[in-house]
């Protein structure tokens, strides 16, 4: 089985475990759901170099004639200030140590004598309200140490890679004494919630950029417009840092001990994800272009990622005889459908048991390489890395119902559809619903009608049904579904069109 980088070489004497291999090292359940997004965008905007390039630039894909981006390697900045100014008043006591009491001191009086205000008061409001204002964009809402805090990413400098501070590294740390490592006496090599699920979409749009370099251009331009969208935070956030970098004089510290000089490295996916690399960049292209508010594009761009992840997925694992199709289970409000229901079950079922198979398979395929002792070992941490981990996933941008309980199957909730008609339409485009529903079948496998779940019957894949009024039931009920979204119109009583309703983003700003 190949990987992606072709050429990517293990540097640890310990093997990435099975589940690496079978679905890009690596995905785990501690990655929250702007945490894939955060991790994919550190990559994407900081400086890196591979094989060809000598020095770090600022490409966020960069090309390799030779297909293979080995020894590619990323250079995150990690504002240590600025996440300690924005997350210390309000995080755990657990991980506070004294020398960081003090630089939040410091940090919070080098920013109110940085203040133009004609009192006292004023110049205090001010640092709290910036405080408060950027703390309101916390990523993850659970009780963590500061440093493991994140921001949405509202700006460039906003999106900071991960911190770990070790405490034995830390507790005698002098902030007078020591102050070359107040900022860098913390572990950022470890992946305790940045668990590379942002990395594995990462490396599957390099694979992609790289089979199709025209698309290079226009998909890191508009990423850019996208998080550049608030040229107001990246003042604050820019302000904040350079003030902190100001005061402890970061310019007389030795360029070994400096913060900035954090060098990563992507790892590895299957090579066959990219039997999708031209259906994922024209759908980001085309979801990208459409001229929606940045905001509102973050949060769907955090849905589609994790959708996208789970569908390379499941189509790595499938075959000729188990094409892991999804038979969406529209599940209306206005009709009870227990036929799609239980069709949408057995689908699901099947799904978990292609990829159970999968990583039986690969077992075999991998025994030697990984010295394996214990097989069912692997299996059971190999089925938590995937199909109970993509359950997981799943139920959190809701396309898997119910969040707790028997019948587990797929649907389509409205942000999920959002993404679909923006990804598969191209701005101010439209297309019958026909075509519509045969490129959701194309693009991710997604059976809602019954034209697509006959193509499922020949393949041998799903139980063949003479009687398909349930599928065209569900069809109905999805059509109305966009509808309410804003996304169908009748045309006549047999035919109806799907539109991408908004303008395309100005080529000006390309």
């Amino acid at each position: 089985m190949k990987l992606f980088p072709e050429r990517y070489k293990i540097s640890k004497p310990k093997e990435p475990p099975l589940q690496s291999y079978l679905f890009g090292h690596r995905l785990q359940a501690s990655q929250t759901k702007y945490e894939y997004l955060l991790e994919f965008l550190m990559i994407a905007l900081a400086r890196k170099k591979n094989g060809i390039t000598d020095r770090p630039d600022d490409t966020m894909f960069p090309i390799d004639g030779n297909g293979g981006n080995d020894n590619i390697k990323y250079y995150p900045e990690a504002r240590i200030g600025l996440k300690r100014f924005i997350f210390y008043p309000k995080s755990k006591m657990e991980g506070k140590a004294e020398v960081d009491n003090k630089a939040y001191d410091a940090c919070v009086k080098a920013l109110y004598e940085h203040i133009e205000a004609d009192s006292d008061i004023k110049r205090q409001n001010a640092v709290t309200i910036i405080q408060n204002l950027l703390n309101g964009f916390c990523a993850v809402n659970q009780n963590r140490s500061w440093f493991d805090q994140n921001m949405l990413p509202v700006c460039r400098e906003a999106v900071m890679p991960e911190s770990m501070g070790i405490k034995s590294w830390r507790q005698h740390l002098d902030f007078d004494m020591d102050r070359a490592k107040v900022d860098t006496r913390f572990d950022f090599k470890k992946n305790t919630y940045f668990c590379r699920g942002g990395e594995v979409y990462y490396l599957h749009l390099l694979s992609a950029i790289n089979e199709y370099p025209e698309k290079k251009n226009i998909i890191e331009k508009r990423l850019s417009q996208m998080i550049d969208s608030f040229p107001q935070f990246s003042y604050l956030c820019s302000f904040i840092q350079e003030t902190w970098d100001e005061y402890m004089n970061m310019d007389a510290i030795p360029d070994d001990s400096s913060s900035q000089k954090i060098e990563k490295d992507p790892k590895f996916i299957p090579a066959a994800f990219a039997k999708h690399n031209a259906y994922t960049l024209s759908e980001l292209e085309n979801f990208l272009c459409s001229k929606t508010h940045p905001f509102e594009k973050m949060e769907i761009f955090s849905d589609a990622i994790i959708l996208q992840l789970l569908r390379l997925s499941y189509m790595v694992s499938s075959s000729e005889s188990s094409s892991n199709c999804w038979v969406i289970d529209v599940n209306s409000r206005d009709i009870d459908n227990e036929e799609v229901k239980k069709a949408a079950i057995n689908a699901f079922r099947k799904n978990e048991e292609t990829i159970n198979n999968y990583l039986y398979n690969g077992l075999e395929l991998y025994r030697e390489k990984l010295n394996i002792k214990d097989d069912a070992a692997v299996i059971k941490k190999a089925a938590e890395d995937s199909y109970k981990l993509f359950r997981k996933m799943g139920k959190t941008i809701g396309i898997i119902i119910p969040a707790k309980g028997p019948g587990m199957r797929f649907t389509l909730p409205e942000n999920i559809i959002k993404f679909l008609v923006l990804s598969i339409i191209p701005p101010r485009n439209i297309i019958t619903l026909d075509e519509f529903l045969n490129q959701l079948y194309k693009h991710y496998g997604i059976v809602v009608g019954p034209d697509e779940y006959r193509e499922e019957i020949k393949n041998g894949t799903i139980e063949e049904v003479t009687d398909l009024s349930f599928m065209v039931e569900n069809k109905r009920a999805f059509a109305q579904k966009l509808k309410d979204c804003g996304f169908l119109r009748d045309l006549s009583d047999a035919t109806a069109i799907v539109e991408n309703p908004y303008e395309t983003e100005r080529e000006g700003d390309v």
